[in-house]
């Protein structure tokens, strides 16, 4: 498994590695299909990820993404200071640690950045993800109280923090 900063020539399995995840988990923004983006949407994206103070990581393996990690940094100078994260790994390759490593990955990179705060938010039931955070030094900062519909069904999110 590596873990690397993602390329443009990554855009069409950026893609395809997003429209997975948001098949296999419930747990991501997307709902299965309603993922719209084209290649060349994706593709300049990540250009302008790339260009900005943005970041997205990648783990891949056997020549195949399986994962990522994105920071969007905050944009005026007030919050510059900041980046909310975005995570999402394969089913087939959850438990194995690459969330820890994606995660002391990007740490690496916000230091460099001079980053003070990483943001994210998660569904309160997802038990798995909000025990990775908080091993990871993640607070709860807050609760957004039926923040989501999924399945019919209000969801309350946790508002998670990190400073560093």
């Amino acid at each position: 498994m590596e873990i690397r900063k993602i390329n443009i020539s990554d855009a069409e399995q950026f893609l395809k590695l997003c429209q997975t995840l948001d098949e296999e988990s419930e747990f991501m923004m997307y709902e299965p299909g309603e993922r719209l983006t084209t290649i060349e949407r994706q593709r300049e994206q990540i250009r302008s990820m790339l260009a900005g103070s943005s970041q997205i990581l990648v783990a891949s393996a056997g020549g195949s993404l399986i994962g990522h990690i994105t920071a969007v940094r905050g944009q005026a100078n007030r919050t510059r200071h900041r980046a909310h994260i975005v995570i999402g790994i394969r089913k087939a390759y959850r438990g194995q640690g690459i969330g820890t490593h994606l995660f002391l990955a990007l740490e690496k990179w916000a230091c460099e950045e001079k980053l003070h705060r990483l943001e994210l938010t998660v569904m309160s039931h997802n038990q798995t993800a909000v025990k990775l955070y908080q091993k990871i030094g993640f607070s709860i900062e807050g609760t957004r109280k039926h923040a989501m519909m999924v399945n019919g069904t209000y969801v309350d999110e946790y508002f998670m923090v990190k400073l560093i």
